[in-house]
């Protein structure tokens, strides 16, 4: 067939409107009401072979990335310790002056690439040797105000990611001392001015507000008023709270903060543990799902089954993508309380032959099964792979910036991998 250049510019403007349609899809907003979110970790560089943090934005596969790990509460100068290996440490890129917190504000624009495209980015606290822990509430509260100004909603001189804003913190807590973290948690959600809200009650509150909104400049247009009155949605951020414990109930470390402070979600690491994936009859979620109906502080609060991304990424628990979709599949229909998946970590699960997209296409499937209203949020993580092939080979020739190029950088191997 012979195709005229008329008819081949029509061909390529069908096929830029089709990229089109999937980078929309991955705009998709955030629902942490949903039973197929994916939360992967990315920061430690386990697989040797980290990309920065754009690259796992690029299809609708990951919801939420929180970013490990800031180790030490208090550094050198005062201030808090940060280091992703490869992509930002204090040895590579510098640290504010006194002080050995990193300067990671090459990482702002890839923060909020993956915020456009409707990802949740948080920071994880804590981390296998954090050096972490509070004498006192009020220093617990003297922490968060830190935290807040340097990563959240706060201002301050030393940003150390620039700009942008992240959108929570998770608490992976496993060394030092279980006091005070509820005053931490406590704290950060004053300071975002939801001390009262959850998720789910600040959507509605949102939503309810934007309708009087909507309702207001209606009546103002009717009167001649040409002054628009903007989507409070767009005022007020909501600040996400996770936190990882281990399986073995209750958490050591976290345990006591989960009952006495409201968290969104929980990363219950079934790896590592004797009640771990591996371990079927000893695996635990219907315990888990019991304390989020009676013992958490948030009653909508959703908890996620936390697996390995590869055999290399935990000293045991590692199981196969299908293994991994049946004990989704069972929590989908049984627990109330489900989630979705957590991943440690992107590096590992991204080389597993894109263990993170098998795990996703199969919640997305099961969750279509139990839940149909749910299909409207994505066409599924599978249709975002169906268009990678025709994005790697054409969406260049769309878009010629090539600003989300990867930077080389010397590997820094991880010093928080979690065995």
């Amino acid at each position: 067939m012979l195709f005229t250049s008329s008819t081949m510019r029509t061909v390529f403007s069908f096929v830029c409107f089709i990229l089109g349609l999937g980078l929309l899809e991955r705009v998709a907003a955030f629902d942490l009401s949903r039973k197929d979110n994916l939360a992967v970790y990315w920061g430690q560089d386990s697989a040797g072979n980290q990309q920065r943090l754009s690259h796992y934005c690029q299809d609708s596969t990951v919801d939420v990335f929180p970013i490990a790990f800031l180790y030490i509460f208090r550094g050198t100068g005062g201030e808090p310790v940060i280091d992703f290996a490869n992509t930002c440490n204090q040895w590579d890129e510098g640290t504010f002056p006194g002080t050995d917190l990193a300067n990671c504000t090459i990482m702002a624009a890839d923060i909020k690439e993956c915020q456009a495209a409707g990802k949740i980015i948080t920071l994880s606290l804590g981390g296998a040797t954090g050096e972490v822990g509070f004498s006192s509430d009020s220093q617990a509260e003297s922490f968060a105000d830190q935290v807040w100004n340097l990563f959240l909603g706060g201002e301050s001189d030393t940003r150390p990611f620039g700009d942008a804003v992240l959108d929570g913190v998770d608490l992976d807590i496993e060394s030092g001392t279980p006091a005070h973290y509820a005053a931490f948690v406590n704290r950060i959600r004053s300071n975002a001015g939801i001390s009262h809200l959850n998720a789910t009650s600040f959507a509605l509150k949102a939503a309810n507000s934007t309708t009087h909104a909507n309702a207001t400049s209606n009546h103002a247009n009717k009167t001649k008023t040409t002054t628009p009155v903007k989507d409070v949605t767009n005022k007020n951020k909501y600040y996400y709270i996770t936190a990882a414990p281990q399986c073995p109930y209750p958490d050591a470390y976290i345990g006591a903060a989960l009952n006495d402070a409201p968290f969104d979600a929980v990363y219950v690491q079934f790896y590592n543990n004797y009640c771990g994936l591996d371990q079927p009859s000893e695996y635990n979620f219907g315990t888990w799902d019991q304390w989020a109906k009676t013992k958490s502080a948030n009653p909508n609060v959703k908890v996620y089954i936390g697996a390995p991304g590869s055999s290399d990424s935990a000293g045991q628990g590692y199981v196969s993508v299908s293994k991994l979709a049946s004990y989704v599949s069972d929590a989908q229909e049984k627990y109330s309380s489900f989630g979705g998946v957590m991943l440690w970590d992107a590096s590992t699960a991204y080389t597993n032959n894109r263990f993170d997209l098998g795990i996703k296409t199969a919640m997305v499937t099961t969750a279509e099964k139990f839940f149909p209203q749910e299909l409207s949020r994505n066409v599924t993580a599978a249709t975002s792979s169906a268009h990678s092939d025709a994005a790697d080979n054409g969406a260049e020739d769309c878009d010629k910036d090539d600003s989300a190029k990867v930077e080389s950088k010397p590997r820094v191997n991880s010093r928080f991998f979690r065995l």
